[in-house]
Order: structure tokens, then sequence, then C-alpha cells
């Protein structure tokens, strides 16, 4: 009688934590494609659930983010711009290239690799591969979400336009680079 009791309580909880929209329960990995998935939608319009992890290490660079998005979007429309498989934003025309949009871009990518490197530790992993995994679940996801006509950077280097039947590309380069990217001077 008492085990029935306790399964059936058991259940009862755990169809409570299902239905409470402010708890998520998630591994490490499932956890990073959740904060991924949530927190790039806000950048493309479309509404999200709260973030799984936060703090002032992810909150921080991704506010710069959001304020920065403004200035690059157009860049990113025009296809001055456009995503890489590592998860940053890369000057794909040459002519467009300007001081003010270089320092624009290495500001943004910075933000990116503090964002990914907190989102590791936030998840209990803090370097090497894992860091790499996060890029890739990031990146992945910026090219999914990223509206058709946009241009993408695949794990070759080779550019191509976004259409709207994409699947996402998840960069095999990054997950075998297992080093920290250390972040730019942006003059």
């Amino acid at each position: 009688m008492k085990r029935g009791r306790g399964a059936w309580l058991l259940a009862l909880a755990l169809a409570a934590c299902q239905a409470t929209p402010t708890r998520l329960l998630t591994y490490s990995a499932q956890g990073v494609e959740i904060q991924a998935e949530r927190l790039v939608a806000p950048f493309f319009g479309r509404g999200a659930d709260p973030l799984p992890y936060g703090g002032p290490d992810i909150d921080r660079p991704l506010a710069r983010m959001h304020e920065r998005f403004a200035q690059l979007k157009p860049q990113l429309d025009s296809g001055a711009l456009g995503l890489t498989d590592e998860g940053e934003v890369a000057i794909r025309e040459a002519a467009a290239a300007t001081p003010e949009l270089e320092r624009l871009v290495c500001r943004e990518n910075n933000d990116r690799t503090i964002l990914y490197r907190e989102m590791s530790t936030a998840v209990g992993y803090s370097e090497g591969i894992y860091v790499a995994q996060v890029e890739a679940s990031f990146a992945g996801e910026w090219q999914k979400q990223a509206p058709a006509g946009w241009w993408l950077r695949d794990d070759r280097g080779q550019w191509w336009q976004k259409t709207s039947l994409f699947v996402p590309f998840v960069g095999t380069r990054a997950l075998a680079d297992s080093k920290l990217r250390a972040l730019a001077i942006c003059f």
C-alpha cells in the first residue's frame, strides 16, 4: 500500500515539474540546446520561454548583443556580414570592411565568445571540447533561425545563401578545435 502511494506521489511531483514553466529539468547538452533556441529567438522577433541558465556573466554579454543587433542586422540583410559555423559573425564582403564595421564585428564576437564560455560553465563544463560543443549548438541555432537570404559559412569556409528550406549546419570544425578562443582587442 505504501509502495503504491509513494510511486503515485513521485509521478504527481514529476508531472508538476513538467507543468511549471519556471522550472526546467535538463542535462547539460539538452540545456545548451534549449538555451541556444530560447536565447536566439528574440533576436528574430520570436517569443521564447525563460532561459534555463542565467546570471550576470550570461546576461551582460547578452544585453550588449541585443543593443548591437540593430547595427548588425542591416549588414546581415545586405550580405556584407554572414554567420559562421562557429557561432560568430564575419565580414563576408571585403568592400564592406570599414574600421567601424570591423570594431562592431569584433565586439560582437567577443561577447559571443564570453557567452559560449559562460554557458559551458553554467552546465558544468568549463574548457576544451565542451566549449566547442556549446559554440556548435549556438552556431546551428543562429543559422537555423536566421531569415532566408542571409549568408552562412560552413566548416570548409564556403559561403552560401540560406534558402527557406534549411537544415541547420552543426560545425564539425568547432567540435574538432578544443582550444579556447582568445578575446580580440577591438580598437
